[in-house]
């Protein structure tokens, strides 16, 4: 029995389902973009970038906090931060829900949009720091590498939602603050 296979569209000629991918992550920032976002050198067009930034900000504040008493704001309360990032997070998973594509039959990933792009502005803020603060040249190396190890990730990442063969967990924001 022969297996129902579509012919592939001639060279040259644009499919429909790939114009209806290109679309249908409209919006989704690129990581080139997105660190950009971070860093505050990019302005307009996807509300992601304002979030992005907020967390990347959000981060480096938790990370002076945590490491100078002195350098930590005086109306600085960890379980606040740490709720707005949360709020961050759970606006960019609310946008991912209604824009970009649910694909039936994808892999799963094991992280919400929100969630990744947390972890990198975490690790943004952190490899900024190192990089201000200084050290070995083998510890700022590593850190650079790092981020750009995660940066290459949310790449591919980006590539994996274009091409409908990944499909993001629908966000759970977990229990309640209790404090």
């Amino acid at each position: 029995m022969q297996a129902n296979v579509a012919e592939p569209p001639p060279l040259g000629h644009h499919h429909r389902n790939d114009v209806e991918r290109q679309d249908a992550a409209e919006g989704l920032l690129e990581a080139r973009q997105l660190f950009l976002a971070f860093a505050g050198h990019l302005d307009g067009g996807s509300p992601l970038i304002e979030w992005a930034r907020e967390l990347s900000d959000l981060h480096a504040t938790l990370l002076t906090a945590s490491v100078s008493e002195t350098r930590r704001p005086r109306d600085f309360h960890e379980a606040d931060l740490r709720h707005r990032i949360q709020g961050s997070i759970g606006r960019i998973d609310e946008w991912s829900i209604l824009h970009l594509p649910r694909p039936v039959a994808a892999r799963r990933h094991t992280h919400s949009l929100g969630e990744v792009i947390s972890h990198l502005a975490r690790t943004y803020a952190h490899t900024h720091a190192t990089l201000r603060r200084g050290g070995s040249a083998e510890h700022l190396h590593d850190a650079v590498r790092h981020l750009a190890q995660v940066q290459e990730g949310y790449a591919d990442l980006v590539a994996e939602l274009r091409a409908l063969r990944i499909e993001l967990p629908i966000a759970f924001r977990g229990p309640e603050p209790w404090w």
